[in-house]
């Protein structure tokens, strides 16, 4: 089964992990664009702070302003 967000209504990010809960892909969805991945496990977020804290809690930390214009 593929997941996808298709053109949401606001801003979305994501993070998509594969069947052992490895965080594989991570990212945002802007209102006029679509993603789909067929990894089996995908989470949303609609705060971009949310989304950073879950990235930062598994080792992930984003390059200064990577997303900043996304806010």
């Amino acid at each position: 089964m593929k997941n996808q967000i298709i053109y949401p209504e606001e801003t979305t990010y994501y993070i998509c992990y594969n069947d052992d809960y490895e965080i594989m892909a991570y990212g945002l969805v802007e209102p006029e664009n679509q993603m789909e991945t067929g990894q089996p496990i995908m989470e949303i977020y609609l705060d971009l702070t949310e989304w950073e804290n879950v990235l930062f809690k598994n080792g992930i930390e984003l390059i200064e302003n990577e997303f900043e214009d996304y806010d």
